[in-house]
């Protein structure tokens, strides 16, 4: 695919997820062949990580995508415990590593606010399905991190 291509689809996926309440890929596939767009599923998933694309619960046992704007520090720490509250089931930690585990599917979402805090003593995280692995660089500032993922679970709970 080149360029103009992807552009035209992200442009397009976008405007699929503020004006209609998708909750699932195949959905956003479905309404991008509708649209004369063809692609696969994996491509749809690197787009919705482009676009800081998250699922957010509706009520509970239904969902939707939502496009995650630039947020100051004090919004991103609400979206943390919201995505918190919704999805995060369990926090565990070890040396200078946190492993989070989530909902099936809500791992990258809940990842995504973590990583656009950007706090300088998180070196990364790694999302998969349901687990999260955030690296912190010291023992020290894990501990304390560890301590305000676990208040903010607590809050939410």
């Amino acid at each position: 695919m080149n360029d103009y291509t992807t552009t035209i689809r992200l442009r397009l996926l976008k405007k699929i997820i503020s004006e209609q309440e998708v909750s699932d890929q195949v959905q956003l596939l479905n309404e991008l062949k509708n649209s004369g767009i063809e692609t696969t599923q994996a491509t749809i998933s690197r787009d919705l990580q482009k676009l800081n694309v998250v699922k957010v619960r509706v009520e509970p046992g239904r969902y939707r995508y939502e496009i995650l704007e630039k947020a100051s520090e004090g919004d991103l720490r609400d979206q943390l415990r919201a995505v918190f509250d919704n999805f995060v089931d369990e926090i565990k930690a070890t040396n200078n590593l946190i492993v989070i585990r989530t909902a099936p599917g809500n791992a990258n979402s809940v990842a995504v606010i973590i990583d656009r805090l950007g706090l300088p003593e998180i070196l990364g995280t790694i999302a998969g399905d349901d687990t999260i692995l955030v690296v912190v660089d010291t023992d020290e500032n894990r501990k304390r991190i560890e301590n305000e993922f676990i208040a903010i679970l607590e809050k939410a709970s």
